[in-house]
């Protein structure tokens, strides 16, 4: 989001902010019109993504090249975007096979596609025009990736006279995800008339924790605020469906919810239990006392229910994985057990995608063969993503799917946050 010459340029990343959180678009505001907030600086993990995002992106710039496709490159770097502009115009009617960093605009919106890929369709060009193809990281395509792609074809086909049938994404698997854009064009039209209304209105917001608040650049200047008002946004595991009945009972701060004796309407009593309990704890600790939990009352086949009892065989597993890897990769499967009475640690480690199938089969071997020794034995993990992962490895690596299938069959793995958050509030 910028101002140029008293112009407000809108780009597909301002889109996708607005649309993972309008409290961002109002900060971005802020900082453009009056300064007053600075937004932190990329960490080493957003700085490690647009790294390998450029060094992808590169990567299928020059398999384009390798299989003999024309490919003119629009220079961006220290010139206006209208410049890029009118150069992709001009390669546009000259018709190559790709046109890579071509730049669009028209009113507000504005910005630069990854590649522009000529079709054999008749257009105001000539018997040709172009599709959008974007280069993305991630293995499975995102919702606001296809807002992006609906944007950029928009303003495509101002400029070639007839609007492109299909967008693409080249994803970090290898794959192409393919967009039929009559399906998605009228939400992303819509979108983007929210936003401009938005922009236009001034709404107040405020923050709110969501997904992007992971990534986003205003993380920082948010989590401030919530600390300063003792939001209830800080209360453990609450929803923002409860945050807002709360709130309808008057009850707007941690603090007061730590107190809240009297019922709130619309939410379960032992909801509003939870909940008291949690803010409590939590006002404690922020009060400087020690760490502290309650136990939950006991109920069959939840928390501690669900423990089985202890076995000299028993493994406790962890598994650690390199998101940034091209794909992922499970690196290590860690292992902590008795062998002949001894604790001990036993590690499988991955550093290719060969080694990881490995790793996988030589793991569920190991699982196998030390469960036929320990009949009783469990396995136990916290949280879901060694289950998760375990499946998806096994069937992306066509190897242990049995045995694996054999273990939960026999119900050996023992998921130890759920025993722990079934069985106290801390």
């Amino acid at each position: 989001m910028r101002m140029i010459d008293d112009v407000l340029r809108l780009s597909a990343s301002d889109l996708m902010r607005f649309k993972g959180c309008r409290h961002a678009t109002t900060l971005d505001l802020r900082l453009m019109e009056i300064g007053d907030l600075r937004p932190r600086r990329d960490g080493a993990e957003a700085e490690l993504l647009q790294r390998q995002g450029d060094e992808h992106e590169l990567a299928f710039l020059a398999r384009l090249k390798a299989e003999g496709r024309i490919v003119v490159e629009i220079p961006k770097d220290g010139i206006p975007l209208e410049e890029s502009v009118r150069l992709t115009h001009a390669a546009m009617a000259e018709g190559p096979d790709v046109i890579f960093q071509g730049a669009l605009l028209e009113g507000a919106w504005g910005g630069y596609t990854d590649f522009l890929e000529r079709v054999e369709r008749p257009s105001a060009l000539g018997a040709w025009s172009y599709e959008v193809a974007d280069t993305k990281l991630k293995r499975k395509p995102d919702p606001k990736h296809v807002l992006q792609l609906c944007l950029y074809s928009d303003l495509l086909a101002t400029v070639q006279g007839v609007a492109p049938e299909a967008a693409h994404l080249e994803l970090g698997s290898g794959e192409r995800f393919t967009v039929r854009l009559a399906e998605v064009s009228a939400y992303a039209r819509y979108a983007r008339r929210m936003m401009q209304e938005f922009l236009a209105a001034r709404p107040e917001t405020r923050p709110e924790p969501v997904s992007a608040c992971t990534l986003c650049r205003w993380s920082e200047a948010c989590a401030e605020r919530w600390d300063r008002e003792n939001s209830l946004s800080l209360v453990a595991g609450i929803s923002r469906s409860q945050r807002q009945k709360l709130e309808a009972a008057g009850v707007v701060t941690m603090g007061a919810l730590a107190v809240r004796e009297q019922r709130v309407p619309k939410m379960a009593v032992e909801t509003q239990r939870r909940l008291v309990t949690q803010a409590r704890l939590q006002t404690a600790r922020r009060a400087g006392s020690p760490p502290s939990f309650e136990l939950r009352d006991a109920e069959p086949g939840k928390g501690f229910g669900i423990l089985p009892a202890p076995d000299d065989g028993d493994i406790f597993y962890d598994i650690e994985g390199d998101p940034y890897y091209p794909g992922g990769l499970g690196y290590l499967h860690g292992l902590w057990y008795r062998e002949a009475g001894e604790w001990v640690f036993r590690a499988f480690w991955a550093h290719t995608r060969e080694e990881e199938g490995r790793a996988v089969a030589d793991l569920l071997a190991f699982f196998v063969e030390h469960m036929s020794r320990h009949p009783s034995a469990r396995i136990y993990h916290y949280a879901n993503y060694e289950i998760a992962a375990l499946r998806r490895l096994t069937a992306e690596h066509r190897t242990g799917e049995a045995a694996m299938d054999q273990l939960q069959r026999e119900r050996r793995f023992v998921d130890l946050f759920k025993v722990v958050a079934g069985a106290m509030i801390a």
